[in-house]
């Protein structure tokens, strides 16, 4: 056994298999944030409460308000980053022999662009 394998944290083996289960992780909560986000757009837009006919209360899908739908959107989006971390760092050889190649420039590159669109939306001032 050669030093870098014995040093990876997962066995060789169960690489694999466990990349698939993740693969499909990140597939359905991709799907769930589309769902989610489609739903909050499109079926209960904001102020969908007043909308309601007949009644006086909030629209409700499957029981749940457009609040209650935020809040799955929003932890579907923290499930996806974190298995999308967990990702980046089960392919990071890949990553760093494949699509970088011979220019690693070209890996950090693309992991600072990511960055700098996430502190872009953070850092942004609110109106």
């Amino acid at each position: 056994m050669t030093t870098a394998a014995r040093r990876r944290l997962i066995p060789t083996a169960w690489r694999n298999p466990i990349n698939r289960v993740l693969n499909l992780a990140l597939y359905i909560l991709s799907c769930g944030m589309v769902g989610t986000g489609l739903l909050l757009w499109l079926r209960l837009p904001p102020g969908s409460a007043h909308r309601r006919q007949g009644g006086s209360g909030a629209s409700t899908i499957l029981g749940m308000t457009r609040h209650d739908w935020g809040d799955w959107h929003l932890y579907t989006g923290f499930a996806l980053i974190a298995l999308g971390i967990l990702h980046v760092l089960m392919n990071w050889t890949w990553m760093r022999k494949i699509a970088a190649g011979a220019h690693a420039w070209k890996l950090w590159a693309g992991l600072a662009a990511g960055a700098a669109i996430i502190a872009f939306f953070m850092l942004v001032p609110a109106s």
